[in-house]
């Protein structure tokens, strides 16, 4: 693929994802990120990158609709994609309203299929790459609230289902699984809880956004055999 790429990062304003749209401005695409709160961070980051921003709602399907036939109508469509917007909490099990379920089941997951139906519509017949984020939670046998977990095991079944439905399109869809990190949802882990992550982790330390960011770049960008799989970006746990 030798044309100037054109990247929309979902949560693009994020700890991670501000990482993921510098990088992948750095090495020529043309970037578009979505941010809802934080406005002077996403106006900083636009400024420094030379990166679009986008207020957006991902809890709202229509929201995200809008954004991409507003990048459509600018011929500005993406043929790469990542996600990396996230509602987390820690909550019990009896602490999970109706409500709560609702709202991060409206981020972590619909705002996936709602992305992904727009984006390969627009593809017209283009290659393209989608890399999804994703916690541990859900996905390793480690302890996690329910509602959490429901939404990043979610994530890695849709992985492999669009892989399998958009691959013969030349479309890849890949996850990277995150361990936890210097920031970001990692700041409301349990000490104890964070303790043991550094404890089991092969290089006993937690990891950094540009860590993060460096793998989902490389696999947005240079991959082209690699789908429907996760890549472990956790420090060896």
């Amino acid at each position: 693929m030798t044309d100037v790429r054109r990247a929309l990062v979902l949560g693009g304003s994020g700890y991670v994802g501000r990482e993921v749209v510098r990088a992948l401005a750095a090495a020529g695409a043309r970037v578009a990120f979505t941010y809802q709160r934080g406005a002077a961070v996403a106006e900083a980051l636009a400024a420094e990158t030379g990166a679009r921003s986008f207020r957006t709602n991902l809890a709202e399907p229509a929201a995200i609709r809008a954004l991409f036939d507003a990048l459509d109508a600018e011929n500005a469509a993406p043929d790469l994609l990542v996600h990396a917007a996230v509602v987390s909490d820690a909550g019990a099990l009896a602490d999970v309203t109706d409500a709560l379920w609702d709202e991060m089941h409206a981020v972590n997951v619909r705002s996936v299929y709602v992305a992904m139906q727009s984006f390969a519509a627009r593809l017209a017949g283009r290659p393209g790459d989608v890399v999804l984020t994703a916690a541990l939670d859900g996905i390793a046998k480690i302890p996690s609230a329910v509602h959490f977990a429901a939404t990043e095991g979610a994530r890695l079944g849709m992985t492999q289902a669009l892989a399998k439905e958009l691959g013969p399109k030349d479309v890849r869809v890949n996850l990277v699984l995150l361990g936890a990190l210097g920031g970001g949802i990692s700041e409301s882990l349990d000490p104890a809880r964070l303790a043991d992550y550094k404890r089991y982790s092969a290089l006993q330390r937690v990891g950094t956004p540009v860590e993060a960011a460096r793998a989902i770049t490389r696999l947005a960008l240079h991959n082209r055999w690699m789908t429907g799989s996760v890549l472990p970006i956790t420090g060896g746990l």
